[in-house]
């Protein structure tokens, strides 16, 4: 029975889908790779404010943890506290910000209650930043500054709203009451699921990677359904309105970039997380913001992220960011892209996920030096980024093989056990993406002085 088929060889830990039920493999489901975007079989710790000012730190093995969770250091430094002192005093004036809310507001494009909600956020950390000295006065106030920069080029709009609205009543919270932080600590808030991260010199910054990671492997971790629901509910609030659909867009500079931009790898992780929800709950409309995050992959930056290349098309890890393909943020993209088209069925995920992949295949032998990986052209990946490329390959593989297998497995249903499937074009062959899989493994055997080990006799 076509229900019953699993991969006849597969090492992966991510998730396979036969008839759209998910089918876990060998690996440990804490270690969600290509779900969550992280590299990581360690408990990530992540520091809890409550409501009474308490600071906590938990072990919490679904939150994705070290560097290959989080955006990585390039193109660019992201800003040290060191450099983020030699930076210029921000001032806390928000009065273009106040100006462009006002304007909404007048025009009936906010509520009431979100204009008030605005209100109180920004009272509370214009008063903290009056207050606060030190680093925690220069990381509120560099929060307000970037929020007051982008309302000064027109780019506060009522979609935007909450999400501004949430990071500055967070940033006042976290620096009047929290502890100091170091580059890439992560944070989170009593009732709350979202994860947060340092960033030094722009103050506490949702981390989309690392929330809609979390939400993957909340998803794969099936007795934290309330944390699931939650997590999906404040994402679904924070959407903004971008490239003809939505986006959880980054507010923060970063690598030469200035707010609002998007990052393709956190869209397609966060598509792959809504439509899995989506599919456990029975809650279409997760499916259909899923579907409507489509937006910036059918856009060319600096709106989106899609570069209509040769042989099909390339998704960016940085909208602001055009020249630079980093191959790891593009085939954690692709697999984000095939899951949803896999889970809701739809047409225009489906030829994305179709277009990205046949670039993906072309990309395959740029990647490879013949004894590493490239994080990018040019840039050799280090250890733990040749192991996040590798393991992106193989869910990859994976899923393309049951994609095949499946299809063949109804064709012969459908027309006898003679019938071949055909189609490579709409079932294309995994066979590159599982031959690099094996080429990377045996490199990182080989950096590593060791052999691989001999597959039992079957």
């Amino acid at each position: 029975m076509q229900g019953q088929l699993r991969p006849t060889r597969s090492r992966s830990s991510t998730l396979l889908y036969v008839r759209r039920t998910p089918v876990l493999c060998v690996a440990s489901a804490l270690v969600t790779l290509a779900l969550s975007g992280a590299a990581s079989a360690h408990a990530s710790t992540i520091y809890v404010l409550d409501e009474s000012g308490t600071v906590t730190a938990r072990e919490n093995p679904l939150i994705p943890a070290g560097p290959s969770s989080q955006l990585p250091k390039y193109p660019g430094r992201a800003l040290t506290v060191a450099s983020a002192a030699a930076m210029p005093a921000q001032t806390a004036s928000s009065r273009n910000l106040d100006s462009a809310v006002s304007r909404l507001a007048s025009r009936g494009a906010i509520s009431a209650t979100t204009r008030a909600d605005y209100n109180a956020a920004m009272g509370s950390a214009r008063k903290a930043a009056g207050k606060l000295t030190g680093q925690r006065r220069k990381e509120l106030r560099a929060v307000i500054a970037n929020f007051n920069r982008m309302a000064k080029g027109g780019l506060v709009t009522a979609s935007r709203l909450p999400a501004l609205t949430e990071t500055l009543r967070r940033n006042a919270q976290w620096w009047t009451d929290g502890s100091s932080l170091s580059y890439g600590q992560r944070v989170g808030f009593s009732g709350s699921e979202l994860v947060w991260q340092a960033y030094p010199g722009q103050g506490l910054q949702i981390q989309w990677l690392g929330t809609f990671g979390y939400m993957n492997a909340l998803w794969t971790a099936e007795s934290k359904s309330s944390e699931l629901r939650t997590l999906a509910r404040e994402v679904s609030e924070l959407a903004a309105a971008r490239a003809g659909g939505v986006a959880w867009e980054y507010l923060f500079k970063f690598g030469g970039g200035r707010p609002p931009w998007v990052s393709g790898m956190a869209q397609g992780t966060a598509i792959q997380a809504l439509a899995r929800t989506s599919d456990r709950f029975k809650d279409r409309s997760l499916m259909t913001l899923a579907k409507r995050g489509l937006g910036i992959f059918r856009t060319s930056p600096p709106s989106g992220v899609r570069l209509k290349l040769a042989h099909g098309s390339h998704y960016l890890g940085y909208s602001y960011a055009p020249g630079q393909r980093i191959y790891n943020q593009f085939y954690q993209a692709l697999r984000g892209l095939h899951d949803l088209a896999d889970l809701s069925g739809d047409k225009n995920a489906r030829r994305l996920w179709l277009e990205g992949q046949s670039r993906g295949r072309y990309e395959l032998a740029f990647s490879n030096t013949g004894s590493w990986s490239y994080y990018q052209p040019g840039s050799l990946s280090t250890v733990g980024y040749h192991e996040l490329l590798r393991d992106f390959l193989r869910g990859l593989c994976d899923v393309m093989t049951v994609d095949r297998q499946r299809e063949a497995i109804a064709l012969r249903e459908k027309k006898g056990p003679a019938a071949v499937l055909s189609d490579f074009k709409n079932w294309p062959d995994p066979g590159p993406y599982c031959v690099m899989t094996k080429r990377f493994t045996d490199y990182l055997y080989k950096r590593l002085g060791t052999k691989a080990p001999t597959a039992a006799p079957r």
